[in-house]
C-alpha cells in the first residue's frame, strides 16, 4: 500500500525543476535559462553513446527503472551528473579522466511542490562488477549514463525517469559567462595551482571548478566536498536570480554546447509553473549515509549504511510508493562503525543565510 509522505522539517528550495535537472553543479543556475529557452522551442541535446559494434545511439533511461503507478503521476526523478570528459585544464596543465565528479538523484514532487536531492559521494562502493575501480564515479566510463542509472536503481531501488548532464568544461564556461560567483570561503587550500583563502570572494569558472572538486585538503574529505558543492550551488542560485532575462538568454549558446538531457520542450513547459513556484525552503539536500572504508582491492571508498539509507529513502524519496526494506537494497555495506554522517542535510535557505549545520566541513 502506498505510503503517505511524512512532513519535512528541514527543506531546500530549487528555483526550478529544470534547474534541479540541469546539473548537480548547474542545478541552480542553468535551469532558469533552460526554462526560458524552452519557451523558444529549444531543448538540450541528448547523450550520444557508442556501442561495441562501432555504432551510436541516443542515451535514454530504460522504462523498466522509471517510476510507475501513483509515483509516476506525482513525482519525477532525475539523474544529475557533472562529468570530466578526459579534459585538459589549460590553466594547470592537468589531464583528467572520464569520471562523474558530481552524482545526484533529484526528485521533483508535483504533489507537494518540493524538491529532494540525494548527493551520492563519487567514491561510493558499488563493486568491481559495476566499474573498473569498484567506485560509482567510474561506472560512466564503462557503461555510460544508462549504466549509471541502472546501477543506482539496482543497488538502491531508486526509480529514475530522466537524466541531465553538464560536463565540467561547460560548468567553467557558464560560471565565467555570469561574471563569477560570490561566496564565502571557510578553509585554505591549493588545488592544481589555484589557492583559496578564507573570506568572501568572487570565483571565476576555473576557481569554481577547483572549489567544488577539492577534497584532499578539505575538512571531511569527500563529504566536505559535497557540503562545499551545496554551498556553491546556493551561491550560484543567488547569482542567477539577479540576472535579467536578456542576460539569461545570452547563456543559451553555452548551455546548448555543454548540457545533454533527454528532457523535451513539452515536458519543460508542462512543469514550468510548478517549478517556478517552488520556494527555496522546499528543496532538501541529503547525503547518502555512510562512512569511509577500505575495499577489497585496497581502494579508499565510501561505504553506505544500509539501514540508515533505507530509512532516508523511504521517508524522503518514496512519497507515493511502498517502502523498500533495508535487506532488499543490493549495495554492499563494507563498514558501519559511526553514524556521524548519517544525517547530513541542508536547505538552500540555510546555506544562503549561513545557517548550515555542516558549514565547518565546507
Amino acid at each position: 500500500m502506498a505510503r503517505k509522505k511524512s512532513p519535512k522539517t528541514h527543506r531546500y528550495s530549487l528555483t526550478d525543476r529544470i534547474l534541479v535537472c540541469l546539473s548537480a553543479l548547474m542545478i541552480c543556475g542553468s535551469a532558469l535559462a533552460l526554462a526560458y529557452v524552452s519557451l523558444m522551442n529549444w531543448s538540450p541535446l541528448a547523450e550520444v553513446v557508442s556501442n561495441e559494434s562501432g555504432g551510436n545511439h541516443t542515451a535514454s533511461i530504460d522504462q523498466e527503472i522509471q517510476n510507475t503507478g501513483e509515483a509516476q503521476e506525482k513525482t519525477l526523478n532525475f539523474l544529475v551528473t557533472g562529468i570530466d570528459y578526459t579534459t585538459t585544464d589549460a590553466s594547470a596543465g592537468t589531464s583528467r579522466g572520464k569520471l562523474t565528479d558530481v552524482i545526484m538523484v533529484v526528485q521533483l514532487d508535483l504533489g507537494s511542490n518540493e524538491v529532494d536531492v540525494l548527493q551520492i559521494p563519487r567514491d561510493t562502493w558499488v563493486g568491481t562488477n559495476a566499474s573498473s575501480t569498484g567506485k560509482i564515479n567510474a561506472v560512466y566510463g564503462r557503461s555510460g549514463l544508462e549504466g549509471l542509472a541502472r546501477t543506482i536503481y539496482d543497488q538502491l531501488s531508486i526509480p529514475l525517469d530522466h537524466y541531465v548532464n553538464v560536463n565540467m568544461d561547460g560548468f567553467i564556461n557558464i560560471v565565467d559567462a555570469i561574471g563569477g560567483v560570490e561566496m564565502e570561503i571557510t578553509e585554505s587550500f591549493t588545488l592544481e595551482g589555484v589557492t583559496f583563502s578564507p573570506g568572501v570572494q568572487t570565483l571565476s569558472g576555473i576557481e569554481a571548478e577547483k572549489f567544488v572538486r577539492e577534497r584532499h585538503h578539505r575538512s571531511g574529505g569527500d563529504i566536505g566536498r559535497i557540503n562545499a558543492q551545496r554551498a556553491f550551488l546556493a551561491a550560484m542560485l543567488k547569482e542567477f536570480k539577479q540576472l535579467s532575462m536578456s542576460e539569461l538568454t545570452s547563456l543559451v549558446p553555452i548551455l546548448m554546447q555543454e548540457v545533454t538531457t533527454d528532457l523535451k520542450v513539452g515536458t519543460v513547459l508542462e512543469l514550468l509553473d510548478t517549478v517556478m513556484s517552488i520556494d527555496t525552503d522546499n528543496i532538501s539536500f541529503y547525503t547518502l549515509p555512510g562512512e569511509g572504508a577500505t575495499a577489497y582491492n585496497g581502494q579508499s571508498v565510501w561505504s553506505y549504511h544500509r539501514n540508515a539509507t533505507a530509512e532516508l529513502l523511504n521517508e524522503h524519496f518514496r512519497p507515493y510508493s511502498d517502502p523498500v526494506p533495508a535487506e532488499q537494497l543490493r549495495m554492499e555495506e563494507l563498514r558501519n562503525t559511526t553514524d556521524y554522517y548519517d544525517d547530513n542535510t541542508d536547505t538552500i535557505t540555510d546555506l544562503l543565510n549561513g545557517d548550515s549545520d555542516d558549514s565547518s566541513s565546507q
